[in-house]
């Protein structure tokens, strides 16, 4: 209560309004209606008449419930949008606002409106009254101005249109969510949202206004579209300012594109931000700027990516930033305003004695800026090469801020310009930072040891050096995709891309593929019968989309190489399911023990089904699946040396045949692996292995003639059941228990066994159970 006592050094503005009791009524409904459904619908919510008493002068107005949420209606102290008949007014206002000094945090929204008034921005009239209503002392508002004409006459501004992107829309996907209901809303968009102007009905009377608006309209729009940058639209400077400001009072929810307002000067032809609502203060965690900079403007981008991706605006922005975040800036501040603030607070305290501004709030988000504007890196650089004239290198954004290069560092101390101006996007949250490759005119060969970046945020004062990494960043699609000539798929004939329903089909015939094709991502690629694809002269074909390829029983889509030269088919990071139904697979690869690619056909970071496919060849892997899942059911596989291998992914099979491996079946490293009627047979190697803590179970088993049934290593656990194993040299093996993985377990139940040259090799820690019963030789594993 130490606030109170200051509280009588000033006494505050009183305001009466008089209501009859009729329009009383009508309010009261109003509020009612308002608790009842949680928000306050337009509906009904209709101006009344009242007279607005201050001091000595009287004057007639309507007034109606004002807001959208019930924080405007709780207890005694509603919240009111008045308008004064003409030549009626109140601090020269003719429509404001009065609600709970709550609803705007008190005296944090009177600092935001000085501030924004302070830096030339168009700012509301902002204060605090003791409000009577019909003779009931209400105690301590806050008053608002609304948009009006007297606005712009105030802040000195030409007479022009006020407007705003209209919220209606959005508001009733915001009911809907209320009522819990969500579904897909697009008109709730910004992208949707007419352009609104205040006093719509008076604007349509005066063509001279309507004319502005219009003008106004065609602008926004263009901008909206894409069409026009942010500089040729608004106020640069002063939207650069305000956002500047938001920062330092941690605002961000002003930047709700409902809530901007915006003023049209007919004579600039520019757009300037109306100061509005700053919902602070509060701790500030990223900047308004942050995150956002592609270099690109696109109709898709929101209002603030648009806003941020200017250079001119942006420039301003981190000027601006750099200039406010300064101690010194905020000192003088709060010296300028001590008197009105001392005034202003004297009225808030009579009621709410303990909502003082606290300062340290905009002191320590100043602190944040500056930590913000100068991060520990800005990027990480590359050395690409270099010849006799020019200096290549690649810059990797990992901050959220655009920086700009303005010289490579040599290590004679000499600088060189860039040969074009480089601007680096930021990192966008989640991503890896897209690399930008410079380049810098030399004179004589450049070593690449000792080699700096002077670069600064766009638009900051400060520069700084960055070390260059005496190593290249290569392409890892091109690591990956290995070596061979590639061919544009879209110029291949039996390639068929139709981009508005994002498919990539691969025609029906006989084709012959002899350069590589990389399919992009953000397609399906689609295949029905009859189709007969021969991938030769090395090559392969690479889809970073989803297969969906469909042949029949009788006439089964077939993938083979007549060499045996190709490098395969691999689907790489495709979202969605990839879906493949009687689909052959032939004598893709020749077997190496050093292969180009994990498998003849490998899925990676890619979900897939696959229903009566086939698969069969002399590759070192016929199928790979890793870091994904894969459902195969009905298929088999013939031949190759491995057959089956997965690496940390999650496997189901059901009805597939194994046959005739030269070396192991099925290896199951990591991940987990459920198995349904499965049968191997007349393979060299083992049926069933599982590494690095492999989760693997088996329903319904035949497998004959292998040199070994099962193996696990490295904490893998293989369980069995109702299965039968004949003709091989080893039953089961399971490794010794290891400190890093654990035991390896293998659990045998209903299964019989035939045939066995050894029936079990168990290592020290490990267990192998038959029936429920420890089988093998199990050594007690040292130091456990």
């Amino acid at each position: 209560m130490r606030n109170y006592p200051a509280s009588f050094a000033a006494e505050p503005m009183h305001l009466q309004i008089v209501v009859d009791e009729q329009d009383m009524e009508q309010l009261t409904n109003v509020v009612e209606e308002a608790r009842e459904r949680g928000v306050i619908m337009p509906e009904g919510n209709e101006y009344v008449t009242a007279e607005i008493i201050h001091g000595e002068d009287r004057f007639k107005a309507k007034l109606r419930i004002k807001g959208k949420l019930t924080d405007h209606v709780q207890g005694s102290k509603w919240s009111f949008r008045v308008v004064a008949k003409k030549g009626g007014g109140f601090l020269g206002m003719q429509r404001f606002s009065l609600q709970h000094p709550g609803t705007r945090n008190y005296l944090c929204d009177w600092f935001y409106h000085r501030l924004m008034a302070g830096e030339g921005i168009i700012a509301l009239r902002y204060g605090f009254l003791r409000l009577t209503f019909n003779e009931e002392d209400l105690g301590i508002y806050a008053y608002e101005e609304h948009f009006g004409p007297e606005l712009l006459e105030h802040n000195g501004r030409l007479s022009g249109p006020l407007f705003r992107f209209d919220p209606a829309l959005f508001w009733e996907h915001r009911l809907n969510e209320m009522n819990k209901l969500r579904f897909s809303e697009p008109f709730a968009a910004y992208q949707a949202a007419a352009v609104d102007a205040f006093g719509s009905s008076d604007l349509v009377k005066d063509g001279e206004m309507r004319a502005q608006f219009e003008e106004a309209v065609a602008l926004l729009d263009g901008f909206r579209r894409g069409e026009l940058s942010a500089s040729q639209v608004f106020d640069a400077d002063r939207i650069a300012r305000r956002h500047a400001i938001l920062d330092l009072i941690g605002g961000h929810h002003s930047m709700d594109w409902s809530d901007v307002k915006f003023y049209y000067d007919p004579a600039a032809k520019r757009v300037e931000p109306v100061s509005y609502e700053g919902f602070s203060a509060f701790p500030l965690r990223t900047l308004a700027g942050s995150n956002r900079w592609t270099g690109r403007r696109e109709a898709n981008q929101d209002l603030h990516d648009q806003y941020f991706n200017d250079e001119e605006l942006f420039r301003a922005y981190v000027h601006h930033l750099e200039r406010m975040s300064r101690k010194s800036w905020l000192d003088s501040t709060f010296a300028a305003v001590k008197p009105a603030l001392d005034s202003a607070s004297a009225t808030v305290y009579r009621e709410f004695p303990y909502k003082e501004l606290d300062r340290t709030i905009y002191y320590k988000n100043q602190q944040v800026i500056r930590k913000l504007l100068n991060g520990p890196k800005p990027f990480h650089a590359y050395f690409d090469g270099s010849t006799a004239d020019t200096v290549r290198l690649s810059i990797v954004p990992i901050e959220g801020l655009p920086m700009e290069v303005h010289a490579l560092l040599l290590a004679d101390g000499s600088r060189v310009a860039p040969a074009m101006k480089t601007i680096v996007p930021c990192r966008r949250p989640g991503k890896v930072g897209e690399p930008v490759e410079v380049v810098f005119a030399v004179k004589g060969k450049v070593k690449r040891e000792d080699l700096k970046l002077e670069c600064s945020v766009l638009g900051a004062s400060a520069k700084r050096a960055v070390e260059v990494f005496p190593y290249a960043l290569l392409s890892g699609l091109d690591v990956a995709m290995g070596s061979g000539v590639r061919v544009d798929p879209r110029a291949l004939l039996f390639f068929f891309f139709d981009d508005s329903a994002r498919t990539i089909t691969i025609k029906p015939g006989a084709w012959k593929l002899d350069r590589t094709v990389v399919l992009p991502s953000g397609y399906r690629c689609v295949a029905t019968s009859p189709l007969r694809l021969d991938i030769v002269n090395g090559a392969e074909l690479i889809s970073y989309s989803r297969l969906e390829w469909k042949g029949m029983q009788d006439m089964p889509i077939a993938i083979f190489s007549t060499d045996s030269s190709s490098h395969g088919v691999h689907v790489v990071g495709a979202s969605g399911m990839s879906r493949l139904a009687h689909v052959n697979f032939g004598n893709l690869t020749r077997y190496k023990y050093d292969q180009d690619r994990s498998g003849d056909v490998s899925f990676h970071r890619s979900n897939v089904t696959m229903d009566h496919c086939f698969f069969t060849g002399t590759g070192a892997t016929l199928l790979d699946v890793s870091v994904g899942s894969l459902d195969l059911r009905n298929s088999r596989f013939d031949h190759g040396s491995d057959q089956l291998e997965a690496h940390y992914a999650q496997i189901d099979l059901e009805d597939v045949i194994f046959e005739l491996s030269a070396d192991d079946a099925i290896s199951i490293n990591g991940g987990t692996a459920s198995m349904k009627k499965i049968a191997i047979g007349g393979g060299g190697g083992i049926g069933v292995k599982g590494t690095k803590n492999a989760r693997i179970s088996i329903d319904g088993l035949k497998l004959d003639r292998m040199a070994a049934a099962f193996e696990g290593r490295e904490g893998s656990r293989i369980s069995v059941s109702n299965g039968a194993v004949e003709s091989v040299g080893l039953v089961a093996e399971a490794k010794e228990r290891e400190m890093r993985y654990g035991a390896v377990t293998i659990e045998l139940l209903k299964v019989s066994i035939v045939k066995a040259t050894k029936e079990f090799e168990c290592g020290a820690g490990s267990t192998i159970t038959l029936d429920g019963k420890r089988v093998g030789e199990t050594k007690v594993a040292k130091g456990t």
